[in-house]
This record gives structure tokens, C-alpha cells and sequence, in this order.
């Protein structure tokens, strides 16, 4: 049955690796690097040891599509003065259905952990045209039914142990839950350790419609958690709006436990704004060197964008 899977999975996606993707960037920074409704950026994390820099990066990306047949994964590079790159992979091994959240293994190039919405974790490695899942899914710590994930972002302390960060989406008046726990990632696939730290976390923009408190998150080096939300008025053409906050701080104590310090709403301020005549639903960001900014989107019917942006 697993090896069917795998092998059905290959086939069904094998015809989506030989379109690459090129679009042209929009007068206002932003690049297109899908197109439709499928085409939606909904988790981004950089490919290690390539070049990055202002309007340069080489980036995994996926999509949260859910049926036969559609990418889960994308290769993106992006170079300055020429359009986008897009090369969607054929995925092996159980096909996963609504991917949010992405990010890379540190220290083990080519090795990423995506997240889908149900709240499994999927160890992925992108090698050779292609996206092959190891192993079999793995629960989050502390899922329950009816929780919604979009957010997963992953860092390694100076001991060299890796931590996973990861939170609900939250929705309105409900408010994110951000946990914290170690990871080991390994051949026997992931082993999530006991989470450690737990706090809401709720943003004062943006602030009407379907309100997405995190919809995406990343543990900066210095520790400095970023976290991106989003509206959406469950309309396909939107109209969506976006910020990108400091969302404070994680750490470990001499424990070797995460610890968690998120502000509180009244003390965060957008690091970066998009309203709604902006248009722009921000599900992916990550960091390059010199706190520059790459943000992704999911925008429904208009697909997903990337564009570069300066932090603070």
C-alpha cells in the first residue's frame, strides 16, 4: 500500500516538474511565482548556502492545495532584473493535502519540515528534482481536532540542539496558541520532545474580517520570533490585508527547555503594513542576512507573490 502511494505520487506529479513558472516583477516590488488559486505561497524557507541578498534568494515554497494531481511543493529563485523561476516538484511518499507551513532543517542542507493544517509535520528532502517525504507524518505535540496550523519555524541553540516553534492560526476573537518543544530529525524520521513553553499571542492589525493572528512564524538567530498575519474575508478575490510583527522573543534555559516571551497586543507595532487596497495576504516569510525581509502570499484567485522588504 506505501509503496503504491509513493509510487502514485510520483506519477501524479511528475508532469508539474517539467513547467517552470516565469513571471515578471509587479511595479510595486512584487513577483509573481504562481498563478491562480493553486499557485498560493502558503510556507517559504530559504535554501541553505545559496546566494541571498536585495532581490536575491533560492527558496522552497508550498502550496495548500489538497486534490490529486496538484503541486504541493515549488522550487522559486529569484535574481535582480530578471523574472521569477518556478519549478514545481513531483512529491513521493504520502501526498499530503493543505501544506502551510515550511521550514529548513538547520545545519542539514536539501532537509525541510513542512506542515500541514491538521497539524502534521512531514520531513521532507528536495534533491534531484524532486520532493520525497521520509517516513510517515508526524503529529505536533498537543494537537487537538479542530485546530488550524499555519505557522512552524525551526532553530538550533548554540549547544547545537534544534527546537521547533509552531503555532495555531487563531481566528478572531480566538487567539494563536505558539508552542515550543525540541526536535530531533534524524533517519527514524521526527521525534518531538515535550513542549516546554505555550502562550496566545493576538495582533491589533489587522482588524476586521477573518483575522489570522499568525500565519506564519520564524525564530530569528538572535531569537527574535517573527510572525506575519493576515485577514480574510473568505472570498477569493479578497480583499486581503497583511503585517509583519517582532512578536518577541524565544530562548533556553539552563534546563535546555524553550522558553517563550511574546508581547502583549497593545505593545506590538507593525514592522511591515498592507491594507487592503494593498490586496495582499502574507502566509510566508523568511529572513536573509541584514534582516531583509522576503514575504509570501497566498492570494487566493490572484496566486502567491514575493516580494524583498528591509525588517524595522
Amino acid at each position: 500500500m506505501i509503496r503504491n502511494a509513493i509510487i502514485a505520487s510520483a506519477v501524479i506529479c511528475t508532469s508539474l516538474a517539467a513547467t517552470a513558472l516565469s513571471a515578471t516583477a509587479a511595479s510595486d516590488g512584487w513577483q509573481r511565482v504562481g498563478s491562480g488559486i493553486r499557485g498560493g505561497v502558503s510556507g517559504m524557507a530559504l535554501v541553505e548556502g545559496a546566494p541571498a541578498g536585495r532581490g536575491q534568494a533560492d527558496a522552497v515554497v508550498v502550496r495548500d492545495n489538497k486534490g490529486d494531481g496538484e503541486s504541493r511543493l515549488a522550487t522559486v529563485r529569484l535574481r535582480p532584473g530578471h523574472a521569477p523561476v518556478v519549478e514545481e516538484l513531483p512529491w513521493l511518499g504520502m501526498l499530503p493535502a493543505d501544506l502551510e507551513a515550511l521550514d529548513a532543517v538547520p545545519g542539514r542542507p536539501g532537509h525541510y519540515v513542512a506542515v500541514a493544517s491538521r497539524g502534521n509535520a512531514y520531513h521532507v528532502v528536495v534533491a534531484d528534482g524532486r520532493a520525497t517525504a521520509e517516513q510517515e507524518p508526524v503529529a505536533l505535540p498537543g494537537r487537538r481536532d479542530g485546530d488550524n496550523y499555519e505557522s512552524f519555524a525551526l532553530h538550533r541553540d548554540r549547544s547545537g540542539t534544534t527546537y521547533a516553534v509552531w503555532a495555531t492560526r487563531g481566528s478572531g476573537d480566538e487567539k494563536a496558541v505558539v508552542r515550543a518543544a525540541s526536535v530531533r530529525i534524524g533517519a527514524n524520521g521526527l521525534d518531538f520532545g515535550t513542549v516546554s513553553a505555550r502562550q496566545e499571542f493576538a495582533v491589533p492589525f489587522p482588524d476586521e474580517d477573518e483575522v489570522r493572528h499568525i500565519s506564519d512564524l520564524k525564530v530569528l538567530g538572535d531569537g527574535t520570533v517573527l510572525v506575519s498575519a493576515a485577514s480574510d474575508p473568505n472570498v477569493d478575490d479578497g480583499p486581503f490585508s497583511s503585517a509583519v510583527y517582532d512578536a518577541g522573543r524565544f530562548s533556553v534555559n539552563q534546563a535546555h527547555d524553550a522558553v517563550l516571551r511574546l508581547k502583549p497586543v497593545q505593545a506590538l507595532v507593525p514592522l511591515s503594513r498592507f491594507t487592503k487596497q494593498d490586496n495582499r495576504k502574507i502566509e510566508a516569510i523568511a529572513v536573509l542576512p541584514g534582516r531583509l525581509g522576503l514575504w509570501g502570499t497566498d492570494d487566493e484567485n490572484f496566486g502567491g507573490s514575493v516580494t524583498f522588504e528591509h525588517i524595522g
